[in-house]
């Protein structure tokens, strides 16, 4: 019979009790799915957004959706916390910087950050509860691409997410 050394069964011990590695393991949410040929995705994300009651946090590489970027400024208006992270480069162009003075002037908080790389995320937390996330750009563009989208309703996930957006700088 092989004897194992007592450090190797030790450590195998302890990593049975921590369980899977984050990420690792299965979290069942619901899923709504969206394609270009079924639906038109940027209404089919305006209708989530608008359902937000406390807070949205959204990363996001470009944005220059106009019809999206009312509708946020709309939930602050409501007194909705949005709080938007950009990629420094993409916001610094012309379409995304009016959007974002808009966005800024109606009090939401919107933060330059990947300085030194790019935020190329795609996501949003609503009410942390559902994670809106996918190949979908917020732009006026993403309309005629073939992107998808998912709504995840998964406050677990939702928290995960939640983890991630506070550790983009």
């Amino acid at each position: 019979m092989k004897r194992f050394p007592l450090p190797s069964v030790l450590l195998f011990a302890v990593l049975f009790a921590l369980g899977p590695a984050n990420g690792d393991e299965s979290i069942n949410c619901k899923v709504k799915t969206f394609f270009p040929g079924t639906s038109k995705i940027g209404e089919a994300l305006s209708q989530q957004l608008k359902q937000a009651r406390k807070e949205v946090l959204i990363a996001l590489y470009g944005f220059n959706n106009p019809a999206l970027a009312e509708d946020l400024t709309k939930l602050a208006q409501r007194g909705v916390k949005i709080r938007v992270k950009i990629d420094t480069a993409k916001g610094g162009e012309k379409k995304e910087s009016k959007l974002i003075a808009t966005l800024k002037a109606a009090g939401v908080n919107v933060q330059a950050v990947a300085a030194d790389g790019r935020n190329h995320n795609k996501f949003a937390v609503v009410d942390d509860s559902t994670v809106i996330t996918g190949s979908y750009n917020w732009t006026v563009k993403a309309e005629s691409n073939f992107e998808n989208l998912l709504v995840l309703s998964c406050p677990e996930l939702a928290k995960r997410y939640t983890e991630e957006w506070q550790a983009i700088r």
